[in-house]
């Protein structure tokens, strides 16, 4: 008792450290068992959310049902899964969807519950789960996880159930199960070791405190002193090493001896793009896909300092930047390497200023302008090499120099002044200035200074920008002057004539003063140009411009309005002294003789005279009047003068043809055209489908319809036929189009194109594009020109059909016999159709030599491998006559009256 009373602060000290024990023994074990929850319930979580990256793309959707691959495809995804579970030592693996307020299986991995591990009853596909417990129910309605422990027909489970949207929308869940058996057995594992370790201490640390001497436990108190001190210290001292490492300005990283990082800090974690949960475990050697960073890894781990710059992306893809990474070994206490730890750093901007700087300084080298930077007094410091080419002064010769080194004498001592006012304040200043070459010449430039500051606004260099502008400014003189001038004659063009007119008209209002308006067009020009061609042209214009204007007075204006047509304006003179003139210079045209080569022409000219006074109105109306005395001097014969009057008859019939001419305009503006069409029949073949011809007329401002004999004429002298034309062709291919489905019921629908039209490139790229754009066969389409506009544009006339009947389109040559050379150009004319003209039909009962030209046609074109059309059949007598001739399809009055062309529906097949 003497011994336990002196030595009671021993035992009772034994009993408290005993009790200490066994609370920090239960601790522990409170905490593994919290521990091995929480990786479980993470280990479940990871598990369940890998499931839809092992199972089929889209495998879950809306409408899923069992079909004959479904056995096929759930055996493959019961296996991955049950691969992945045991991989991963979990379970269960498998999908839900709750379809009819019943829980199905949609997947599932082996269910281990039998004494091989297997349960022989595979859940199959859309199998239902049918003791489901009831909060699965919930879980599609609040679609909120949810990590239950329950129990069903296989065991007692630990769950994780994840609800997850299918690529369609629909919700399945993926979960994962750990039988109960499992956590208990880890648990009690744990609970043994902990109480077998503390049991062996406790006994350890009775037997030594027994077998101690006070002296010895005097010793062991000063040791344990020494040792609490000299903890406080490390864990003082490694506070303060992990507040560096976790507040670094740079990056670091530890990572062990397989590549799998251990620790890192915040910038770090900043700068990979990821939080600390996602990268502590991560294995750097399998899944960093930079080659040369995993090398440098690599050799780290091998005992190496390694470094790595470069570009890095990051495994979730999220972030992308440039690195620089210095790897070092560490080493454990044996020598061995035991893993490493990384310094990185993010300089990405740097890498991106680097790479700026050096575009800019490539932009710079490779400028077209020349580029000179100097300092805040003008002494060149850079010049890039276009500054050498413009100024002929390499770098060498150039820098340390003050940058007007190269000025002219022409640029004055104000302009520097200006300029230096200007860029000492800040502000960027241009101008055009003429500078000096080193070789001496002179040479025009277009400058820019550009003062540059520092972070303070202090400026610190001047840029210096120069074009040479010495050619453009010599383009410009040219192009101003082309702008005004015809380029065959050097006479003013008809803008600059225009403008110079509408001077002359303003000049005369309110005053007696007079001038006069000539409008000259050249007779006989078409035929000249036609016959020895484009140069024979040029050169007769350029010799009558001269002959004109060495007829002139100086203060006269000559000028060329285009192709043939010149015009006069004769200031400050009377009507009578300009007739007087205009008929000098129309004698001096008709005694001109013009000889190209071997040949020798005579032409003549019509002339306009208009007179300019305060009553003669305004710029428009004096060229109206010219321009009407021109035609009037065209229609009474050519080569003629004739003067424009307000009581003129014949001017006041062209005026009625212009009034035509914007009646046509705005009907064009206005869509006051209709589609008419004549049926076309055969004679040879009663089989045949029917054709019809596409017709016109317009619709007057009262409603009623015009014929296109009264206006087509007009149209064609005043340059309207090529919209016509575009008009017609884009409504046929609409109708087309809107009547696709009944199309097969007509061979083919023919539709008439001017003259003017044969030479228009534009227009012969719009049909095409039309015709595709209405998806209409090319071959249901036929074109009608006439005989009389196919030879006067032989060459355009050519090109225009062959590209069309390549595109699949057919031709048909119109009102043919009608032209003088008709048989000579009919081979040159690659058309599938002859239309014999209606003046040799009309009276082919009567007329026996119109009944020979009909059926010499007729024979001719069938030699030639073309159908031939007889026009103008008024009567069954004149089809029978045609028939008998061989002709094989007829068109008139006889066969069918011209309709709206919706009529052409309810044709029926005619003979």
């Amino acid at each position: 008792m003497q011994y336990f009373e002196s030595n009671k602060r021993i035992y009772v000290s034994i009993a408290i450290y005993i009790l200490s024990i066994i609370s920090l023994a239960t601790y522990s074990y409170l905490q593994e068992k919290n521990h091995i929850y929480t990786a479980l319930d993470l280990k479940l979580k990871t598990a369940a959310l890998t499931i839809s990256s092992l199972l089929p793309a889209n495998f879950h959707q809306q409408e899923m049902a069992y079909d004959e691959n479904s056995t096929q495809l759930n055996s493959i995804n019961r296996t991955v899964l049950s691969n992945y579970a045991k991989n991963i030592n979990i379970t269960h693996l498998y999908t839900l969807i709750l379809r009819d307020n019943q829980i199905l299986f949609t997947s599932a991995s082996y269910t281990p519950i039998d004494n091989n591990g297997v349960d022989n009853n595979n859940i199959e596909f859309l199998t239902a789960y049918d003791d489901a417990d009831t909060q699965l129910y919930h879980m599609f309605t609040d679609q909120q996880p949810r990590l239950i422990e329950y129990q069903d027909k296989w065991g007692r489970f630990r769950s994780i159930f994840i609800p997850l949207y299918a690529s369609d929308g629909s919700i399945y869940v993926a979960a994962a199960d750990i039988t109960m058996d499992t956590i208990s057995f880890q648990l009690n594992q744990h609970f043994n070791k902990t109480i077998l370790i503390s049991a062996m201490f406790m006994l350890t640390v009775f037997l030594l405190f027994v077998m101690q001497t006070v002296s010895y436990r005097q010793q062991v108190k000063q040791l344990r002193d020494k040792v609490t001190q000299r903890t406080a210290e490390l864990v003082q001292s490694e506070a303060k090493l992990s507040s560096i490492f976790e507040h670094s300005p740079v990056g670091i990283f530890h990572y062990n001896k397989h590549g799998v990082l251990l620790r890192t800090n915040r910038h770090f974690e900043d700068i990979i793009g990821a939080d600390k949960n996602g990268l502590i475990g991560f294995n750097m050697l399998k899944k960093v896909q930079n080659t040369n960073l995993s090398k440098a890894i690599k050799s780290s781990l091998k005992g190496q300092v390694s470094t790595f710059e470069g570009e890095y992306i990051s495994v979730s893809h999220r972030k992308k930047s440039y690195l620089e990474v210095d790897l070092v070994p560490l080493y454990s206490s044996t020598g061995e390497i035991d893993g490493g730890v990384g310094v990185c750093d993010d300089i990405t901007l740097q890498q991106q200023n680097t790479a700026n700087l050096k575009k800019l300084s490539r932009v710079v080298e490779c400028s077209l302008d020349g580029i000179m930077i100097t300092n805040t007094s003008g002494i060149i410091e850079y010049v890039n090499p276009h500054f050498t080419q413009i100024t002929g002064y390499t770098s060498q010769e150039s820098i340390g120099k003050k940058a007007n080194f190269f000025r002219s004498t022409t640029t004055t001592n104000t302009t520097y002044n200006k300029l230096w006012t200007s860029i000492l304040q800040g502000e960027e200043w241009t101008d055009e200035v003429q500078n000096k070459r080193k070789n001496g010449d002179l040479y025009w430039a277009k400058v820019t200074i550009i003062p540059m500051s520092n972070a303070d606004g202090e400026i610190t260099h001047f840029i210096g920008i120069q074009v040479d502008i010495t050619k453009s400014r010599v383009i410009s003189k040219q192009i101003a002057y082309q702008a005004k001038h015809d380029m065959l004659t050097g006479l003013i063009n008809r803008y600059e004539f225009e403008h110079q007119l509408s001077d002359a008209v303003c000049s005369v209002q309110g005053s007696q003063l007079t001038h006069v308006l000539c409008f000259l067009d050249l007779d006989q020009f078409k035929i000249i140009n036609d016959t020895c061609g484009h140069a024979a042209g040029d050169e007769l214009l350029r010799q009558i411009a001269g002959l004109i204007g060495d007829n002139l007075k100086p203060n006269d204006t000559l000028a060329r309005l285009g192709g043939d047509e010149f015009a006069v304006l004769m200031r400050d003179c009377q009507l009578t002294e300009a007739v007087v003139a205009a008929n000098k210079i129309l004698d001096k045209v008709k005694r001109f003789q013009f000889i190209w080569k071997k040949s020798c022409f005579s032409v003549g000219v019509s002339i306009g005279v208009a007179e300019i006074s305060r009553d003669s109105g305004n710029t428009s109306e004096v060229l109206i009047h010219a321009d009407l005395a021109c035609y009037a001097a065209k229609d009474l014969g050519r080569n003629r003068v004739h003067t424009y009057h307000d009581n003129d008859e014949l001017l006041t019939a062209r005026d009625d043809e212009f009034r035509w001419v914007n009646e046509i305009k705005e009907a064009l503006n206005e869509d006051r055209f209709e589609l008419y069409a004549q049926p076309i029949v055969a004679l040879q073949d009663t089989a045949h489908k029917p054709i019809f011809e596409v017709l016109l007329r317009m619709q007057g401002k009262n409603g009623a319809l015009i014929s296109p004999g009264v206006f087509l004429p007009i149209a064609e002298r005043y340059n309207l036929s090529e919209p016509i034309d575009r008009w017609v062709i884009d409504r046929t291919l609409q109708w087309m189009k809107a009547h696709s489905q009944q199309l097969d019921m007509f061979d083919h629908i023919s539709i008439n194109l001017s003259g003017a039209s044969l030479g228009d490139s534009d227009l012969l790229q719009h049909i095409m594009t039309m015709i595709t754009q209405a998806k209409v066969s090319p071959q249901q389409l036929m074109f009608e020109i006439t005989e009389t506009a196919a030879i006067s544009n032989l060459a355009s006339a050519t090109i225009f059909i062959n590209t069309l009947s390549t595109f699949g389109c057919q031709f048909a040559l119109d009102d043919f016999g009608s032209g003088l050379s008709s048989f000579a150009y009919l081979k040159n004319l690659p058309v599938n159709t002859l239309k014999i003209d209606g003046i040799f039909i009309k009276d082919i009962l009567t007329n026996p030599i119109d009944a020979a030209m009909v059926k010499s046609i007729n024979e001719i074109g069938h030699l030639m491998k073309l159908k031939t059309i007889a026009e103008f059949v008024e009567s069954d007598a004149i089809k029978q006559k045609v028939e008998a001739i061989g002709i094989d399809f007829a068109q008139g009055y006889g066969i069918g009256k011209p309709q709206p062309i919706d009529k052409m529906l309810t044709l029926n097949k005619l003979s």
